[in-house]
């Protein structure tokens, strides 16, 4: 597992780009920007730490909905940036809360109408968060940090993950200019298959933006009102639940077959890597390192 706390000594502050600066400013004008007393105020500036991690399910042999168990040997994810919004998730659906809300997060409540969000309807409300530094990781890895995000106070609902088109980062090479690769081993009854599952950036565009990206994915509520870390945790499970590995060809010498492009198995990848439910965000105050001893 990558130590956060040897990784948040090299970490760098991310750079947004203008559109997400002007977005972040524009969020904190609308709300009335918070003089820096440590009142918790909307639209007070904040710079969050950022981290990335695999589902617990993944990571261990999973069965899909067509009834094959996967275990996994690779899941190379390429992130581009990941924005923090106000409006609800596409799927408006919202854990408990830990604790009984504030007086302010009521009134931010009644300030900011709900919005039961359904596909194609998102309404994002103001920007909250950015973090714009590109990079590559293997998920089964583990936990691994990566930039802080630039933020401004205020309530946080659901966010917006970008696959990072051209990979950069430790393992761009090994993604070969696409924005996921995956491989593993699939059985059901008495079949068995070694597979490579990839995906280029034009086959996860968004039907809203053209981007590479998915829109709409549940971040747990919260007032953003101090410093902390946002965790983002990626389900491969859900990328390949819709997966029939039975017309996947089998490997030479054990060698993985690539699904090829076009087939059935290739399309249930792509749209499993398109759905927000493999993404999910929330955020803990603390530093890295506190949150990392917490765990042990």
């Amino acid at each position: 597992m990558t130590s956060i706390a040897t990784q948040g000594r090299s970490r760098r502050r991310a750079a947004p780009g203008a559109a997400g600066l002007l977005a972040l400013a524009a969020g904190a004008l609308a709300a009335g920007c918070g003089a820096g007393d440590g009142d918790t105020t909307t639209g007070k500036r904040l710079t969050l730490a950022t981290q990335v991690a695999p589902d617990a399910a993944s990571v261990e042999p999973f069965t899909n909905a067509l009834g094959w168990t996967v275990t996994l040997s690779k899941a190379h994810l390429s992130i581009g940036s990941l924005h923090y919004f106000e409006g609800a998730p596409v799927t408006a659906r919202r854990a408990p809360p830990a604790r009984a809300p504030s007086l302010l997060e009521q009134l931010a409540r009644w300030a900011v109408p709900e919005a039961h969000a359904h596909p194609g309807h998102y309404q994002t409300g103001e920007a909250r968060g950015l973090m714009a530094e590109p990079t590559s990781v293997d998920l089964l890895r583990g936990t691994t940090a990566l930039a802080e995000a630039d933020a401004v106070s205020g309530v946080v609902r659901s966010a917006r993950f970008t696959f990072g088109a051209p990979p950069a980062g430790p393992f761009a090479a090994e993604l070969d200019g696409h924005v996921v690769a995956v491989e593993g081993r699939a059985e059901k009854g008495d079949l068995a298959r070694v597979f490579r599952a990839r995906a280029l950036a034009a086959d996860v565009r968004s039907d809203a933006t053209g981007e590479p990206a998915v829109e709409g994915c549940v971040f747990e509520e919260v007032f953003l009102d101090g410093p902390g870390v946002v965790t983002l945790v990626v389900k491969p499970a859900v990328w390949l639940d819709q997966v029939d590995f039975e017309e996947v060809a089998e490997g030479e010498d054990g060698a993985p077959a690539e699904l090829e492009p076009e087939s059935q198995a290739q399309r249930g990848f792509v749209r499993g890597l398109k759905k927000g439910t493999a993404y999910a965000l929330s955020f803990a105050p603390g530093s890295p390192e506190a949150l990392e001893e917490k765990d042990r």
